[in-house]
């Protein structure tokens, strides 16, 4: 069955995301169902949605705080649709219609839907055909980057590389317990765990140089295949015109590849997400 989750951020932008399967989850983590990354006052994966013909169940996960709905907390309850909730700062409404119903107001939709409300549709549409990001391709004109460089040398050499190693290690660890909330702190703990290999090696701690490699490439193995999940779901979302699947995909593709700025693949990204926003800001003002 057809589901959706409108959510709209603290600074008023809304966006749509289709609940595919029987389930997804909304969190922090860049590898929930809808991810928030930026919403720091939420869990990895604070809350469960799951479609039942006669609305939906939801459910949030221990620990985390609950879900707000017409003034009462919810953890776990069956919902009807169009029921709007508060988890932390993010308003969601849960709905089965194919396209959004919310009625603009000052504080719940971004300015491109607003200029749509009070000025009309021509305008939306003319917005569309002059926008520079309106003539961004949907299939991408360079192939994604790589997210790891060359392998690193270390800077200093004896009691010096032992120290950088042991320094550069630990950094490494306390950024990668946080890859769930901050996808680039995952590939600063590759960056820091290569350096520290290096100067394990160069101090000739071989032992340890073994175990932080391991750790490395675990975590950069982890990485990578997220990378592929989110090149292949953004395909697939293009492929279909699912825009709001799109767009979810192409913030959790720029948030990985933020470090490698300037990429035409990256830059590919950041104008697919405007244009992205564009179509679903116009989808809105056309159903008000």
């Amino acid at each position: 069955m057809d589901a959706w989750v409108e959510i709209t951020r603290p600074d008023g932008t809304m966006e749509r995301h289709r609940i595919d399967g029987e389930q997804i989850t909304v969190g922090r983590s860049p590898t929930a169902g809808i991810p928030l990354v930026n919403a720091d006052d939420l869990e990895p994966e604070h809350m469960l949605i799951a479609p039942r013909p006669d609305g939906c169940w939801v459910s949030v996960a221990e620990g985390a705080s609950p879900a707000i709905a017409r003034g009462e907390a919810v953890r776990a309850a069956m919902v009807p649709w169009g029921t709007e909730l508060r988890l932390g700062s993010v308003d969601l409404r849960i709905t089965d219609k194919p396209t959004p119903t919310r009625k603009a107001t000052g504080s719940g939709v971004s300015w491109p839907v607003l200029i749509v409300a009070f000025i009309g549709l021509p305008l939306a549409g003319w917005m569309l055909l002059t926008e520079p990001v309106a003539t961004v391709p949907m299939e991408a004109n360079a192939p994604p980057p790589e997210l790891f460089g060359e392998e690193a040398e270390c800077p200093e050499s004896g009691d010096a590389a032992l120290h950088r190693a042991r320094e550069t290690a630990e950094a490494g660890s306390h950024k990668s317990e946080r890859y769930p909330f901050d996808a680039q702190d995952g590939v600063v703990a590759v960056q820091h765990w290569t350096v520290a290999t290096a100067c394990y090696a160069a101090a000739r701690q071989r032992a340890d140089a073994a175990r932080i490699r391991a750790e490395r490439d675990a975590m950069a193995q982890r990485i990578e295949e997220d990378y592929r999940t989110h090149r292949l779901r953004l395909e697939r979302a293009l492929k279909f015109q699912r825009w709001d699947d799109a767009l979810r995909e192409a913030r959790a593709l720029r948030a990985l590849t933020e470090h490698r700025h300037g990429d035409p693949y990256v830059t590919w990204l950041d104008l697919l997400e405007r244009r992205l926003q564009l179509i679903l800001d116009q989808r809105l003002g056309s159903s008000e």
